[in-house]
């Protein structure tokens, strides 16, 4: 049964204090989710938090131009930014499928080039401004077929 919530966050700050609530649901979990919305929409802010919440106190920067960050003593969760890449072959290239063999979290930023290959996530976070509220106010919403998961995630309140 695919379970899906929306929330709507006012500030960045919400927005990671949100993040650190799913970091907590998403303890012991692992696989890939997807993370869409514009430039600016606060997918690294709601990275950040999720991070936090997971238990890891470390600096979580957009991978933009790294393409990929690790987190964790032993890289339990990856960061990746797909958005410079053109295909699939180029992910290859990076060892990305090396991630998708163990039991990380993938927080993926952009991830078309892993649904054009038939790669389904754990959970989908899709960020979008909210028209005619403040600059910062952010509708945030997630989806998962994963029903345990998707409680969990559903259960959290802001």
């Amino acid at each position: 049964m695919t379970m899906n919530k929306s929330w709507t966050s006012t500030s960045p700050e919400q927005t990671l204090a949100l993040g650190q609530k799913m970091g907590e649901a998403l303890r012991g979990a692992a696989g890939l989710i997807y993370m869409t919305g514009d430039l600016g929409a606060g997918k690294t802010k709601l990275t950040q938090g999720i991070v936090k919440g997971l238990g890891f106190d470390t600096e979580v920067t957009s991978p933009t131009f790294a393409l990929i960050h690790e987190y964790g003593p032993e890289s339990e969760v990856i960061h990746a930014d797909l958005y410079r890449l053109d295909s699939y072959e180029e992910l290859q290239e990076i060892g990305f499928e090396e991630y998708l063999d163990d039991d990380h979290l993938i927080l993926c930023e952009w991830p078309d080039l892993l649904e054009d290959e038939g790669l389904e996530p754990i959970i989908r976070l899709d960020l979008r401004r909210v028209d005619g509220e403040s600059e910062q106010a952010r509708r945030i919403t997630m989806t998962s077929d994963d029903s345990a998961l998707g409680e969990r995630m559903a259960s959290i309140e802001i």
